[in-house]
């Protein structure tokens, strides 16, 4: 295919990463010609799932600690409560 300079819909891209991981023995440069493409695009796509797991697992990491802290906060709350009424 000849490459041409134009932007990928999100179908396209899931398409393009798809068949990267469904190929592992291609190049970038080989499914950029498939696609038409340039090997770079391939790459940041590829690269696209990757940080996107990354930022998935640091959020879920960060509600994990929001949620233990807003416990420690009810738990205070409640011991505060306690003590005002003796």
């Amino acid at each position: 295919m000849k490459r041409s300079t134009h932007f990928l819909t999100k179908a396209e891209r899931t398409f393009i990463r798809q068949y990267a991981l469904n190929n592992p023995n291609l190049t970038h440069e080989q499914i950029g010609d498939h696609f038409g493409v340039a090997k770079s695009t391939v790459h940041n796509i590829k690269r696209e799932a990757q940080n996107r797991e990354y930022y998935e697992k640091k959020i879920s990491e960060l509600t994990n600690q929001l949620n233990k802290a807003a416990d420690n906060i009810f738990k205070l709350q409640n011991e505060i409560l306690a003590l005002k009424r003796r």
